[in-house]
């Protein structure tokens, strides 16, 4: 009777284990595809909404527009103290532990903190900006002023955006952002080149994005209300914000080395080449991006996914996942390579006759999103494991080179210069991050991994 009952047990404990990995592949099947589904989309609109202001304002404006918003993206990560990425992990974590009280102090908590820091931040590059005299240049002072003004709605965007990705979320809560903004922000802008014709400039194109991400933020706000577990709406909150500042400081600082990595090309170019190559080296960017579309499709979803795994300690799992994800990612970066060196000329004029110039940088940097795409989730893995420090040290490294090539190549090669100081750096980083992912958790998280 005992080997019965036992027998029986197993077989239960063997139903419930596939059906637990049943329903993660399905969750992660169903997240991926939904997501690439709407970054498709997003990509298209977005790609779309730059080629239509890239005509309507030149290279010269576009330039303007798309540097003041450089600006605003590096401000927007030190906004949110990296609470954003911290919401991802700790939400996931809480709903599998059903710690309702916690995870309604988290969203207040962080709600408030990043509001108050986002003013300050306001504030703060308006008066350095008049203080380094960029109000010499009225027309990209006025940008510049205008565009900081988006960083609260962001930061408030960012953190519902990472509660919807912690709630398994991601496709509900990407919708507003991907799609209705570039939507809202095509037809403001177009109305106002109605109105205004050649005298639009960045500075109203500024103004039309701001009130697209008002519009999108409030219908955000209530997506997430409507998906928040009605358990954590009625519990009381407890909170826990020295520990949370803690664990949230390292992916602030992670994040900003990332943005300032990312964006030191853009922002030395415009300090030393000025705003035309901004703009044509924007185009040239947003074309190698599309490369690493699918990447950070997938990494939307499996973020929350791996720290759940890790979590349970189910680390071949974790292992199959992350294998399977590179090798799809790589299957998709690699036509995608051949076609924006082999078709880049096409691509660009797209833009404008002046962006044409921009062919060569965009075959480098094509070179470097590949060897991105070949990596995996490298970074993910270390910061949805409690890892966030050595992807920390990586991209601190990552981030000096990057600014010293920079300073060295672009006032002799231009944009080429850039291209080159960015992939250098990229190939770099992934080197050493998938190295760190071996020796802290076993993992091979490239597209050559072992699956297991």
């Amino acid at each position: 009777m005992n080997k019965g009952v036992q027998y029986l047990r197993n077989l239960l404990q063997i139903f419930f284990a596939k059906n637990h990995q049943n329903n993660l592949k399905q969750r992660l099947v169903k997240g991926v595809a939904g997501t690439f589904g709407l970054k498709i989309a997003g990509t298209g609109l977005s790609f779309i909404t730059g080629i239509v202001l890239a005509r309507m304002l030149g290279a010269s404006g576009f330039g303007i527009y798309t540097y003041a918003f450089a600006w605003t993206q590096l401000l927007i990560l030190l906004g949110t103290l990296g609470i954003d990425k911290l919401i991802v992990r700790e939400l996931a974590i809480y709903q599998t532990k059903s710690e309702w009280s916690l995870l309604r102090g988290l969203l207040h908590w962080g709600n408030q903190i990043v509001l108050v820091i986002s003013v300050a931040l306001v504030l703060g590059s308006i008066a350095v900006a008049w203080g380094l005299n960029m109000a010499a240049n009225s027309e990209q002072f006025w940008a510049f002023c205008m565009a900081m003004l988006l960083i609260p709605i962001a930061v408030l965007r960012n953190l519902r955006l990472s509660a919807m990705r912690g709630l398994h979320q991601i496709v509900v809560g990407l919708m507003p952002e991907l799609i209705l903004a570039p939507i809202l922000l095509l037809a403001l802008s177009g109305c106002a080149y109605l109105f205004l014709g050649d005298n639009l400039t960045a500075f109203w194109v500024v103004i039309m994005r701001i009130i697209a991400a008002l519009i999108t933020l409030g219908i955000g706000v209530k997506l997430l209300d409507g998906v928040l577990p009605n358990a954590a709406k009625e519990a009381t909150p407890k909170y826990q914000p020295k520990l949370w500042i803690q664990s949230a400081l390292p992916f602030m600082f992670l994040g900003s080395l990332f943005i300032i990595k990312s964006r030191t090309d853009i922002l030395m170019l415009g300090a030393i080449q000025g705003a035309e190559a901004v703009g044509i080296y924007f185009a040239v960017s947003r074309g190698a991006h599309l490369i690493n579309f699918i990447l950070s499709s997938v990494n939307t979803v499996l973020g929350p996914n791996i720290a759940t795994l890790y979590a349970e300690g189910k680390t071949k799992q974790l292992q199959r996942v992350v294998t399977k994800s590179a090798r799809i990612v790589l299957l998709i970066a690699l036509p995608m390579t051949a076609i924006m060196i082999g078709f880049g000329y096409w691509y660009l004029l797209l833009f404008g006759q002046d962006f044409t110039q921009g062919q060569q940088a965009l075959t480098i940097l094509c070179v470097g999103r590949l060897v991105h795409a070949s990596a995996g989730s490298v970074g993910l893995l270390l910061n949805m494991t409690g890892n966030e420090r050595f992807t920390f040290i990586t991209n601190a490294t990552g981030t000096g080179l990057n600014v010293l090539l920079n300073a060295l190549l672009i006032p002799r090669w231009g944009i080429e210069g850039a291209a080159l100081a960015t992939t250098s750096t990229t190939i770099l980083v992934n080197l050493i991050n998938t190295i760190w992912v071996r020796q802290k958790l076993g993992i091979h998280c490239t597209a050559f991994g072992k699956l297991i």
